[in-house]
Parts: structure tokens; C-alpha cells; sequence
């Protein structure tokens, strides 16, 4: 729910890496980065490659990430062991290839496949907002409570005050009643 550690897949040399890291929010993230080309000849080898590498390391998360293009280009998210790699990965997989009309298959077996690498920012940052909120709303329900019980004292002890002081002025009277008498 709340991911930590992920593992980014794409081309270091693409400018959606940018958008990604831009865009995540800051959490605390710890972003590691596999580089792999993303499209043509020797993509399907260093996708798989990459795949391989995460499945083994501690992440939360692994995020594959392009940017839009054909059809013709999305081939290597199309290929089987591609997409059987993705399905079987251990921890949940956001497969966000981008602005085309046509989904490859590795995003319809990603456990989250946003449409753009800047909509899985907003997945991956999605919990992390929520329980920001959380603990703004929390932090002022605390302070309102904390408010109304010292408001709460502070009247009890203004009623202690008064009936010490009435108590006080009693006394008082009967020692000036005594000491006429």
C-alpha cells in the first residue's frame, strides 16, 4: 500500500524518466534504475535481463516505463517472455507505456497499467496523499480534543476557585461573627 522501494525499468536515455522522477512525489521514495532499450532490436533481451534482476532485490514495486509510440514500436511489451516475466513478478507490477491506442500485453497482465508514466506517479503517490490527509485531519482532531479538555479544566477549576473563595468568605464571616460575639 504505501511502496518504498522501486524498481524503475526503461531507457535511461528517453526523456520519460524525467517525467517520472519529476512527477513522483517526495515520500521518501528510493528509485533504482535498470537500464533497458524500450524498443527495437535487443529490447526483448534486456527487458527480460532487467526483469530478472528485480526478481530477486527488495522492492515494494517494479515500474516499467515509455513514453507513447506505434504499435510497431511497442513490439517487446508484446512478446511472450516479456509478458510472462511481468505476470509472474513477485511484488506488483505498474506497466505505464504510454499514449498508445492499441494496449500491449504486458500492461494487461501488470498488477496497474496507467496510461502514461506520469499517471503511475500519481498511483504510486496515490496512498501516500491518502494517509498525508490522514494525519492532517488526525493531527486536527488531536489539537481540537486537546483544546476543548484544557478548556474543559480550565472551567473546572474556575469552579473549584469560586466555591473555594464562597467557602473562604464563609469562614471569613463566621471568625468576624466570633469575634464580635
Amino acid at each position: 500500500d504505501f511502496p518504498e522501494h522501486i524498481g524503475l525499468i526503461t531507457s535511461k536515455q528517453g526523456a520519460v524518466i524525467h517525467d517520472f522522477l519529476n512527477n513522483l512525489g517526495s515520500f521518501g521514495y528510493k528509485v533504482r534504475l535498470t537500464d533497458a532499450r524500450v524498443e527495437g532490436i535487443g529490447a526483448v533481451k534486456e527487458l527480460l535481463a532487467a526483469i530478472k534482476y528485480w526478481q530477486t532485490k527488495p522492492i515494494d514495486v517494479l515500474v516499467v516505463i515509455r513514453g507513447g509510440g506505434s504499435l510497431e514500436s511497442l513490439q517487446a511489451f508484446n512478446h511472450e517472455l516479456v509478458v510472462r516475466a511481468l505476470a509472474n513478478f513477485p511484488v506488483p507490477v505498474v506497466c505505464a507505456i504510454g499514449h498508445d491506442k492499441d494496449v500491449p500485453l504486458a500492461q494487461l497482465v501488470s498488477d496497474l497499467a496507467p496510461s502514461t508514466p506520469t499517471a503511475a506517479t500519481a498511483l504510486l503517490n496515490a496512498s501516500w496523499n491518502e494517509l498525508a490527509s490522514e494525519l492532517t485531519y488526525a493531527e486536527r482532531t488531536m489539537f481540537f480534543a486537546i483544546q476543548e479538555r484544557f478548556e474543559t479544566t480550565r472551567n473546572d477549576i474556575l469552579t473549584v476557585e469560586s466555591g473555594l473563595a464562597r467557602a473562604f468568605t464563609r469562614l471569613a464571616q463566621s471568625f468576624d461573627n466570633a469575634a464580635r460575639a
